[in-house]
């Protein structure tokens, strides 16, 4: 495999898993700010228990459970936590159209518990992000020519859009995989820079 191909797989890895990041960023933000619903889980605890000790379902097995539990969403993390008492495996699922769900699942049995309805956040309210963006530009270009921003911004419409397209069609064939297809990926990406 030729290096320019490495370093663009691998460009395309590093940014999908960026966008995944980003999309989830809300979802974790609220975590622990969300009210459950009284629920019914199969291991009681209390405060200094050992989750680990009294988890009898793997994470991987939540995260799959939670991904049944809801047509078209995919896992992206999880944590096992008390709710109401008992200890559940907490997973948060995105979509394709920046939604995302919350599941709890038991950490008994494997059930799931609670399945949230989608959450999708507001993003039109950008006015700030784009000023802070406008002011990190101002100083990347500071001290350029007149040419040198011109030949750092010179990439055709054409160019960009082949690039989005690419970009696109690299994001769509890694969300499919499992979380241990992404791990290999991602571990295969490291070794290739070495």
């Amino acid at each position: 495999m030729k290096n320019t191909t490495k370093i663009t797989l691998a460009a395309i890895l590093v940014i999908g898993a960026f966008s995944i990041s980003i999309l989830t960023v809300p979802a974790f933000a609220e975590w622990d700010k969300f009210n459950y619903p009284e629920i019914q889980g199969t291991i009681p605890i209390s405060s200094g228990d050992d989750f680990s000790q009294k988890n009898t379902i793997a994470m991987s097995v939540a995260m799959a459970v939670g991904e049944n539990s809801v047509s078209d969403g995919k896992a992206m993390y999880a944590k096992l936590s008390n709710v109401n008492g008992f200890l559940v495996h907490k997973v948060v699922l995105i979509t394709e159209d920046n939604g995302y769900y919350r599941v709890l699942v038991d950490a008994g049995n494997g059930e799931a518990l609670y399945v949230s309805d989608m959450i999708k956040k507001d993003y039109s309210n950008k006015k700030a992000s784009n000023e802070k963006y406008n002011e990190k530009m101002k100083n990347y270009y500071k001290g350029m020519t007149d040419e040198q921003i011109a030949e750092k911004k010179r990439m055709s419409d054409d160019e960009k859009a082949q690039k989005k397209t690419e970009m696109k069609q690299m994001f769509q064939e890694y969300l499919p995989l499992t979380l241990e297809e992404k791990k290999q990926k991602l571990q295969e990406y490291i070794k290739s820079l070495n």
